[in-house]
């Protein structure tokens, strides 16, 4: 690891004081396993190793609690070289995960309306539809927005389904998730949500649980039950000279 530097001594400072946090938050993800430790080095090595894009030293304890979740869950996610190795085959072998990459934390879709109740949806080159049923007026072509959303929760808890097995090398495939909702009024919203996980292969109760505790780690789940703040913005055309001459 690169040396204390005045510059960095803010760095390791923060790291110091965020390490058992951070420990006890891959515990729970862990399920108490002691993978959590070497989970730990490779998160906050590769947090240390983006801390150089931090202007400010002293902010680096803000940036380190956003980040590691990050790096866990890009590290999580991998299945290369696994958890189970010590901690140094990872720090000679790190991920590479460019710093782009790391510091990605800010999302952006757009929405275009094609005709009727059909919607464009795009973000990072990838475009599906929305729409309505042919009883409410649509074509049918594509997921309610109501629909998006159970469908983001589903693949959001099977994402970390399926990576829960993977790093314990108990199945690659075959994690069905369904999700089911209810339409609530006043307000009008959606509720009630029931996620249903099926497991390809038998677990133990240990097992079970892990899983269960990995689903929870869901970012989407995660938000539904933190309620965002959502700020609504406006944009208007200049009316033309044509328009204003009417």
């Amino acid at each position: 690891m690169d040396a204390p530097t005045p510059r960095r001594r803010p760095v390791r400072k923060a790291v110091n004081a965020l390490r058992d946090e951070t420990y006890r938050a891959m515990l729970r993800l862990e399920g108490g396993r002691p993978d959590a430790a070497p989970l730990l080095c490779d998160a906050l090595l590769t947090a240390w190793r983006g801390s150089g894009s931090v202007e400010e030293p002293e902010q680096f304890g803000e940036w380190l609690r956003k980040v590691t979740p990050v790096c866990l869950e890009m590290l999580y996610a991998s299945t290369h070289g696994g958890y189970g190795k010590s901690a140094s085959a990872h720090y000679s072998r790190p991920p590479n995960i460019s710093k782009r990459k790391l510091l990605r934390e800010n999302m952006e879709i757009k929405v275009a309306h094609l005709d009727h109740v059909r919607f464009s949806i795009q973000t990072r080159g990838h475009t599906i539809i929305s729409d309505q049923p042919v009883e409410a007026a649509g074509n049918d072509t594509g997921m309610t927005p109501p629909e998006l959303l159970l469908a983001s929760l589903g693949s959001c808890a099977a994402f970390y389904a399926v990576q829960y097995l993977k790093i314990r090398k108990l199945a690659e495939s075959g994690v069905e998730v369904t999700v089911h909702a209810e339409k609530l009024k006043q307000p009008s919203r959606i509720g009630n949500f029931l996620i249903q996980v099926a497991c390809p292969v038998p677990l133990s109760e240990e097992q079970k649980q892990g899983m269960m505790r990995a689903v929870h780690q869901c970012l989407v789940h995660n938000t539904l039950l933190n309620p965002p703040e959502i700020a609504i913005q406006l944009t208007t055309e200049s009316p033309t000279e044509a328009q204003v001459q009417r």
